[in-house]
């Protein structure tokens, strides 16, 4: 898995390639540069393209996170993608397809790199309290008014320094490792990992993710700070729902808890 020369230089848009799955990535449109890959796949949602169909590209000019934020990323060096999903989320589903993507993003990095990631909830991963990748998940509608979801995320891969603003928060698979990685063989395991996670959903057996989820939530046991509705929230994190919401001690004593669906963590403690 490991390359020492092509520095970045993995073929991306190589047609045909076999990821190994039933659907997601097997109808692929790739590009050198793009605005947004989740701008693209809405476009491509809204004409009916197939489900599990992937969006690559090698660079994108306002790639963007949560809020709006703008996603850095150096071109030919990343992984910047988006697939299209077409299931019908139930109401208490809506916070899951985010999840699946930071899980699936954190189990290919050990898998591929044998790296130690963590995600911080909702969807941020991690390696040694720094961000690797985020994922966003946006839902859409079609000409005929059917709901369909776009899941895209960013992996910082063969990066080997980050502007001075983002050097405190931001890493990338060559920093952390000192080692240059193929990003078709890393896609490819995201790709069969969300795969795995999204037909689960499909067959109601979430159960693995939320487990899983669980295991990989670097906050869990420690104080935060989650930002929601325009308020600020403070307890102790107690642990990833079935719906994928996050459950917050508020106060030990009353043992008052709430949970999240949405929200962002700002600040945490030990």
């Amino acid at each position: 898995m490991k390359v020492s020369h092509l520095p970045g230089q993995s073929n991306l848009y190589s047609q045909g390639v076999d990821f190994g799955t039933q659907i997601i990535g097997c109808y692929t449109e790739t590009f050198n540069k793009v605005d947004s890959t989740n701008n693209v796949a809405i476009r491509l949602g809204k004409e009916f393209k197939p489900e599990g169909t992937l969006v690559i590209a090698e660079d994108q000019t306002v790639g963007r996170g949560r809020h709006s934020r703008t996603w850095y990323s150096a071109p030919g060096l990343n992984i910047l993608a988006t697939v299209i999903l077409r299931h019908w989320l139930l109401k208490s589903q809506i916070g899951l397809p985010c999840l699946i993507g930071a899980v699936a993003v954190a189990d290919a990095i050990r898998e591929c790199t044998g790296l130690s990631t963590e995600i911080k909830w909702p969807n941020d991963v991690q390696v040694n309290g720094r961000k690797v990748a985020g994922l966003l998940a946006e839902l859409e509608y079609d000409h005929r008014r059917q709901p369909f979801l776009v899941l895209g995320f960013g992996v910082n891969v063969n990066v080997e320094s980050f502007p001075i603003g983002l050097r405190q928060t931001a890493t990338s698979l060559q920093i952390e490792s000192g080692e240059t990685w193929c990003r078709i063989t890393l896609l490819g395991a995201i790709l069969r990992w969300i795969e795995k996670y999204y037909f689960d959903l499909k067959n109601s057996q979430t159960g693995p993710l939320i487990e899983r989820s669980n295991q990989l939530c670097s906050i869990l046991g420690r104080k935060i700070e989650i930002e929601a509705a325009e308020k600020t929230f403070s307890g102790i994190a107690e642990g990833i729902e079935k719906d994928g919401g996050l459950l917050l001690l508020l106060n030990q004593e009353s043992k008052n808890r709430r949970k999240f669906l949405i929200g962002e963590v700002v600040r945490t403690s030990r």
